[in-house]
Order: structure tokens, then C-alpha cells, then sequence
């Protein structure tokens, strides 16, 4: 899979969560459905994206703790906020990392594959973020910032396709998704236009730092990590969501 296929499948992940943010009172609930979407497309592409051994452990783990996180951040009980129990989800992953490798019958790079797959649990793990931030923002009334950074990172991953060179795409993909978050963020969410162009420029770099890491991969464009290289971006950007709706951007 190229550059320019895994783009609109990076893109509709992220619109498919802006489309998810304007469903009203199922909001939470289906984010939660996407997020889980999302962690399944990284746990398929991760083992294959970093060439860790014992492929089908990682996944296990990896997608598992994506779509645990995204229904415990949708159904946490009294007892414990959506991000305590998102935190502790990760934490079993991280346990659960250590049990794969020790239940591995070749232990040929265990090194590589325990700190491949860790890394893989976070990155899937806080995709639940945008379960959090979705569920605060519909009882705060402001879901259309959800919205608008969802919408502004499918501009950025789709640019950051583009056929020019690295630091010329880069920067095309950072000022249009900036564009893009804070001309949504200031007209749908209210918000200050200084303050909708930092969101905007946060959201924009990060997608697009994200992208360039996972893409720099050797195997990046291979079916199978392409998956990962798509959703990657996506699930990290989920962090900024939450940030922006708890900071009451």
C-alpha cells in the first residue's frame, strides 16, 4: 500500500470520528466503536510495521488493549474516572506484554519484541482518549471541538500525501490542518481565534510528526503495516482532543 492509499484510509478514520462526534447522546458510545476500530487496524499493522517476532502475541495484546481502553472510557463505573480506568487498562497491557514473552517458545529477540510491543499497547491504549474527550464534551455541550479537531486532522494526514518533497509536504500538511482545526474550532466550537490557531497548529504538527515516524519504517508501505501507519496518527491525536475539552478550549 503507497503513500497515496494509505492517505484516504488515514483521513476516513479520522472524518469517520468528526461524522461520529455529531450523533448527539450516541456519540460516546459509537467513538467507542471507532476507537475500537482503530486499535484493531493498529494491533494487525504494529508487529509487522516494527518486524517484532512472535507477531500474533502482539497483536493480541496490542488490539486488545485499544478496544478494553475504548469501552472502559465509555463505561467506567462511579468508582473511578474514565481516565483512571483508561490508565490502568494500559497498565494490565503492559503486564500482559511481560506474560507474552515469557509464554514465547523461541526466544529469539525478546528484547525487541517486549519493548515493540509496550510501545504498541500506549499507542493503542490512548486512542481511548477520544471516548473521553467525546463523553466530557456531550455533557459539556461542546462536541463540536471534537469535531473540528477530527475534521482538522483528516486535512493534515490527507496533505501529508502529497507528491513533493518531505519538508515542503510537511509543511503543506501542518498549515493546512491548522487551517482547517481552527477555522471549525473558532466558527462551530466559539472559540478565541488565537486560540483555535494554537489547537489548530498543536493538532497539525503532532498528526504529522506521528506520520513521519511510523512512515520512516523500512517496511511502512507493505499491506499489513500500511494498517498502522494509517491509524497511528489517529489514535495519538486523541490526547490533544482530550486536552482541549478538559482545558474548556
Amino acid at each position: 500500500m503507497t503513500a497515496p492509499e494509505r492517505a484516504p484510509l488515514g483521513a476516513a478514520l479520522a472524518l469517520l470520528l468528526a461524522l461520529v462526534s455529531l450523533t448527539g447522546p450516541l456519540s460516546p458510545a459509537l467513538m467507542a466503536v471507532a476507537v475500537g476500530v482503530l486499535a484493531l487496524l493498529v494491533g494487525i499493522g504494529w508487529p509487522d510495521l516494527l518486524e517484532l517476532p512472535s507477531a500474533t502475541g502482539t497483536r493480541i495484546v496490542v488490539a486488545a488493549t485499544g478496544i478494553v481502553g475504548a469501552l472502559v472510557a465509555v463505561l467506567a463505573p462511579e468508582r473511578f474516572t474514565p481516565v483512571s480506568g483508561v490508565v490502568m487498562v494500559c497498565a494490565t497491557g503492559v503486564f500482559a506484554s511481560f506474560v507474552h514473552q515469557m509464554l514465547r517458545p523461541e526466544r529469539r529477540g525478546l528484547t525487541e519484541s517486549l519493548t515493540g510491543t509496550v510501545a504498541g499497547v500506549f499507542v493503542s491504549g490512548i486512542g481511548a482518549c477520544w471516548v473521553i474527550a467525546q463523553n466530557e464534551s456531550a455533557d459539556l455541550g461542546t462536541g463540536t471541538v471534537v469535531t473540528a479537531i477530527a475534521a482538522g486532522l483528516a486535512a493534515t494526514l490527507l496533505l501529508g500525501a502529497t507528491p513533493l518533497r518531505a519538508l515542503a509536504r510537511f509543511a503543506a500538511s501542518v498549515l493546512v490542518g491548522a487551517a482547517v482545526t481552527a477555522a471549525l474550532a473558532a466558527t462551530l466550537a466559539g472559540m478565541a481565534p488565537l486560540v483555535a490557531v494554537l489547537v489548530g497548529l498543536v493538532t497539525a504538527v503532532g498528526a504529522s510528526a506521528a506520520q513521519l515516524l511510523v512512515d520512516s519504517s523500512l517496511v511502512a508501505r507493505d499491506p499489513l503495516p500500511s494498517l498502522a501507519v494509517a491509524a497511528v496518527p489517529v489514535a495519538t491525536v486523541g490526547v490533544l482532543a482530550h486536552l482541549a475539552v478538559i482545558l474548556g478550549l
